[in-house]
């Protein structure tokens, strides 16, 4: 799984919305966040918050548009259109993130 990184608040507010990067079964990456919304998407999300120690705190697929979604634990949520064909985290794992499988918005990713 790609992982494109935001951290500044323009692009964790704005999520997936306004990027069509992300559509090639990369994977947004929020951080800090704990909060999410799907207002405005045209589809439904994966979503999955995280904690410090990259453990999967709630995990959700097909988050249709114009909702909420918050998980109070969490420092980081990822998000990617809904695919129902690719794998998606389940709660109670604990996820090895490589940086070399993520991508900053300083890089130009976002």
């Amino acid at each position: 799984m790609k992982l494109i990184f935001a951290t500044s608040l323009w692009a964790r507010l704005t999520g997936l919305l306004i990027r069509s990067r992300c559509a090639n079964g990369e994977v947004l990456l929020l951080a800090p966040c704990k909060s999410i919304h799907s207002f405005g998407m045209q589809s439904p999300l994966d979503v999955a918050f995280l904690d410090a120690e990259a453990r999967v705190l709630l995990s959700m697929r097909n988050l249709p548009p114009a909702r909420t979604c918050s998980h109070p634990s969490a420092v980081a949520v990822m998000e990617r259109r809904s695919n129902p064909q690719r794998s998606w985290p389940a709660a109670g794992e604990t996820l090895h993130i490589q940086t070399s499988t993520i991508r900053s918005e300083e890089e130009g990713a976002i």
